[in-house]
């Protein structure tokens, strides 16, 4: 009997927290506990983590209140558990805000790329997000800093996080959300040591591969968006909220779990034609 691989990393992985100033998104949704049940919960499993990566939309509306709210809420966790915490820009957030206020980097409008090695796995946080639009890309400086990133192999492997991700998008209203460029992308990625992709946006979990790659996509940790038939509206739901573990192993492979954070309730639904990409609004 062949011996089951070994572990040599877990990435635990959130997306889509929207932080608000107040604590509340439309007013109902108690984004800032929902996000600390979703850090306790990683806390709680005891799955030994190397880092969090956060897929984005960090905050709803790129408010410096938010910002810090969500500073706190991944720096208690950091102190509290080690764990290193990572965070790429999604649609929603402001890149001179998040920079500041959530990064404490000098504000800059220019993307929010980062290459980090945690213990022989590099991660390259990429940011797809292009001001005042609801899709993703990735310029051609970008692609070019990756590729040549991707040039000397890392010990592990690379993972890339980018909040857009590269897959087929069930849901037909969210459909004009998705990542621009993808053949740009992976001709930036083919041939390299990437293992896997991880993303958000979306709200609701799906699996893909692109250029073979695996890609998976976190559920929101704010409201999660069902899977309906094609022309079924965007359904916004107070519930199916998960967290997400990336586990590389030493034979190459990779392996993906959720772990639930939370009930169910629909808060909203929207028809296709009248979703603007930018949330669902909660019914009061």
């Amino acid at each position: 009997m062949s011996r089951e691989p070994a572990a040599t990393h877990r990435i635990g992985h959130v997306s889509d927290s929207h932080f608000t100033a107040s604590g509340l998104l439309h007013g109902r949704v108690p984004v800032t506990r929902t996000f600390a049940t979703a850090l306790d919960g990683l806390a709680a499993s005891g799955v030994p983590l190397d880092a969090v990566v956060h897929t984005g939309d960090v905050a709803d509306e790129g408010e410096a209140a938010a910002y810090l709210a969500a500073r706190e809420a991944l720096g208690a966790t950091a102190e509290r558990t080690g764990w290193r915490m990572l965070t790429v820009p999604g649609n929603h957030d402001d890149r001179l805000a998040m920079r500041e206020h959530l990064l404490g980097l000098p504000p800059s409008d220019e993307p929010i790329d980062t290459i980090v090695d945690v213990h022989g796995l590099r991660i390259a946080l990429l940011d797809t997000s292009l001001p005042h639009r609801v899709e993703g890309g990735l310029d051609d400086e970008q692609l070019e800093a990756l590729h040549e990133a991707l040039r000397e192999p890392a010990e592990h492997g690379t993972v890339l996080a980018l909040h857009h991700p590269p897959v087929p998008v069930e849901v037909t209203g969210l459909q004009r959300l998705h990542l621009t460029g993808q053949d740009r992308l992976a001709a930036a990625i083919e041939g390299g040591d990437v293992r896997a992709v991880l993303g958000g946006h979306l709200h609701y979990a799906t699996t893909s591969t692109f250029v073979g790659v695996p890609v998976f996509v976190a559920p929101a940790t704010a409201y999660t968006i069902a899977l309906r038939g094609p022309g079924g509206g965007v359904a916004g739901l107070d519930g199916g909220r998960a967290v997400g573990v990336l586990t590389c192993y030493d034979d190459g492979r990779v392996g993906y779990s959720l772990l639930p954070a939370g009930g169910e309730e629909v808060l909203s639904t929207t028809p296709d034609a009248a979703f603007d990409g930018m949330g669902v609004d909660v019914e009061r």
